[in-house]
């Protein structure tokens, strides 16, 4: 008990003698050819100053030389979280393109660097510090501080690198078994995808297809050309979630965008089942896909649909010969039947647009003037 007390003592007086810091500029016991020497030791020898400690009897030399000691260690520490830091960022950007490829979850990392209430402050020399062996103290610290925070970015470093080899050894697997199978040719969608329809009905009985798939066998595009269309070249290209989930399809000819297919959740969807059902119904987020269809790279309808084939619904567009939207319908399930529908008129006299909204009864339940310099 007296000793824990005696090291409790001595520790609180470090604090106390070491708040009035000595400015590096002004040191008197650190000169630049001191601190050259110094910092040419390795952290090995540094850290073993006992064994040069022991051969020193004068008490002021010995409480400089702890002092120098102490000064070099915190100074090695800060270089230490410095370099770990450089490391790190290094292990981390592989790792993510890794994870990114593979559609593996990020790790995610805490920080657990041992975290300590004392912190070095130079102490200045007297009579008082050194019938303390306060200088001595604050080199042991030193010491101890720096071996706690060198083991753990040590384990932290041999951790990334573990890792490291095992997405690259799977990655490495992964490009094995897909290296014959990354262009593939199929006479329609349906045997593409083994009797799983959500496409475009025009797609299916296109002609022979070429397939591109990345090294983990994920299709990023297919390239056909239309039957008796020689000039028409179509390309689909496929979007994924992080979680390796198709996220969009998009179909293009001759690169003009005609048709996009959105597997999950999106705004226009949301505000169409919102109205549609409820406030109390939810649909899980990847429970249905809308379908895009575009005429002069302009959506004219958007449908949506339930994965088990269910039409939720269809928004129709119209636009005038200037590409403005004059007229969108909102109709429920396969039918025609009218939920709700806007209409936009530009008056030329004001330079801006009447909206008006009717609900399924054909009654206007708000309209208002937006003005605006495109006429």
């Amino acid at each position: 008990m007296k000793k824990i007390i005696r090291i409790t003592g001595m520790f609180l007086s470090i604090v106390k003698l070491s708040t009035a810091a000595i400015p590096a500029e002004t040191d008197p016991y650190l000169s630049d050819n001191i601190l050259a020497s110094v910092q040419d030791i390795s952290i090995s020898k540094l850290l073993d100053f006992k064994k040069i400690a022991a051969a020193i009897d004068d008490g002021f030399d010995m409480a400089r030389f702890h002092y120098i000691i102490a000064y070099e260690i915190d100074q090695r520490l800060q270089t230490l979280d410095q370099k770990f830091d450089g490391h790190e960022e290094k292990f981390l950007k592989t790792i993510r393109r890794y994870e990114d490829e593979l559609d593996i979850t990020p790790y995610k990392y805490s920080n657990d660097r041992p975290q300590f209430d004392y912190h070095y402050q130079p102490a200045e020399i007297s009579d008082e510090t050194i019938d303390a062996d306060i200088h001595r103290i604050q080199a042991e610290l030193a010491r101890t501080q720096f071996i706690q925070v060198y083991k753990y970015y040590r384990k932290r470093l041999d951790n990334y690198k573990s890792y490291l080899v095992t997405l690259r050894d799977l990655y490495k697997c992964k490009v094995i078994e897909n290296k014959d199978n990354q262009v593939e040719y199929y006479t329609n969608f349906r045997e593409m995808y083994q009797g799983i329809r959500l496409f475009h009905d025009a797609m299916d009985d296109a002609g022979k297809m070429h397939v591109k798939r990345d090294v983990l066998g994920k299709v990023q595009y297919i390239d056909w050309s239309i039957e008796n269309e020689p000039d028409n070249y179509r390309r689909r290209e496929f979007e994924y979630e992080t979680d390796g989930l198709l996220s969009r399809l998009t179909d293009t000819i001759n690169e003009e965008v005609v048709f996009e297919t959105l597997f999950g959740e999106n705004n226009t969807a949301e505000d169409f089942i919102n109205y549609l059902f409820s406030p109390g119904f939810i649909p899980r987020d990847y429970s249905y896909f809308t379908e895009i269809y575009y005429s002069d790279n302009l959506p004219s309808a958007l449908k949506f649909t339930t994965m088990s084939g269910h039409v939720i619904g269809t928004i129709y567009k119209e636009y005038d010969e200037k590409d403005h939207l004059i007229k969108e319908a909102w109709c429920k399930g396969e039918t025609s039947k009218i939920l709700r529908e806007f209409t936009s008129i530009f008056d030329p006299a004001t330079g801006g647009y009447k909206l008006i909204e009717r609900d399924r009864n054909g009654k206007i339940v708000h309209q208002e003037v937006v003005l605006s310099s495109n006429d």
